[in-house]
């Protein structure tokens, strides 16, 4: 049995403001094994948190790990995810009913509230993340007074996480309007925009946005292609949905000019349901 301990903060400068998050993953011995300091762009305080718990969980299950318990200082959501207390906005929402798909994946979670002294070093990685707009490790810290001192301008690389609720357990769903938002909110005017879906059975892909039979048709082939029942070695019920997200793949770039995602007039970019209804994230990166 693999146990984690997961150290958790989000901070917004502003709330809502230039936000980041600070993760520290420890094995039960104390080590930290992994620690990640991410802006994800403006955000509320509350926002942020969440954000910093589902990051962490995705890491956690990326590296194997089958139970852990999450320290966080944010009362607000030690009470909601325990039960204490609704979650009324519709902005933490969906955030909310994703951390608790992520927490049905592990053995056991245990979330405990506590001081803010007692979870520094997760502090000042999402403080530090939310000032720089970067993603830093934990030993890349020290060195960012150094680099703004020798630098004249840092360069930006905004990663900004969106939440995709899907309806039906294969759907594709248009995400081009959030992704410009990203771009837009990023206030890069020429480089690259990376889209990744960090679920193994769902994907993206860009493909016409005028017809909806399109899709419909994408969805036909893939299902007479990878039917849902068949003779597969995986037995929760998807193995389908995990072949089908291979086939699509799990990320795209996307030019970027004067601001603007470098789409053609008919093209959209779709994130593809396998195995919904759930609710997803979207890494955006843009730089």
């Amino acid at each position: 049995m693999k146990r984690a301990t997961i150290a958790i903060d989000g901070a917004s400068k502003g709330n809502p403001g230039p936000a980041g998050i600070g993760i520290l993953i420890s094995d039960e011995s104390g080590n930290v094994l992994k620690s990640v300091g991410e802006h994800i762009g403006q955000a509320t305080n509350n926002f942020a948190e969440y954000t910093a718990f589902i990051r962490g969980l995705e890491l956690a299950l990326d590296m194997g790990f089958s139970h852990v318990v999450v320290n966080t200082d944010s009362e607000l959501l030690a009470k909601q995810i325990n039960g204490h207390y609704r979650v009324k906005s519709p902005d933490i929402s969906p955030l909310f009913d994703c951390a608790l798909d992520l927490m049905g994946k592990f053995k056991t979670v245990r979330v405990n509230h506590v001081t803010r002294d007692k979870n520094k070093q997760a502090d000042k990685l999402a403080s530090q993340a939310a000032s720089v707009r970067t993603t830093l490790e934990l030993e890349d810290l020290s060195s960012v007074a150094l680099a703004k001192e020798e630098a004249p301008a840092p360069e930006v690389k905004t990663i900004k996480r969106l939440s995709v609720r899907t309806s039906s357990r294969m759907q594709f769903l248009d995400i081009t309007s959030q992704v410009q938002d990203a771009v837009k909110e990023s206030g890069l005017s020429d480089g690259v925009c990376i889209v990744f879906v960090p679920h193994t059975t769902a994907g993206i892909t860009i493909n016409e946005n005028a017809d909806p039979d399109v899709t419909r048709d994408i969805i036909d082939t893939l299902e007479r292609l990878v039917p849902r029942k068949g003779d597969y070695r995986h037995t929760e019920g998807n193995a389908d949905s995990h072949v089908k997200a291979s086939l699509m793949g799990f990320s795209v770039d996307v030019m970027v000019e004067n601001g603007r995602l470098v789409l053609g007039a008919w093209q959209a970019i779709y994130f593809c349901e396998f195995d919904g209804p759930r609710t997803r994230q979207v890494l955006v990166r843009v730089g």
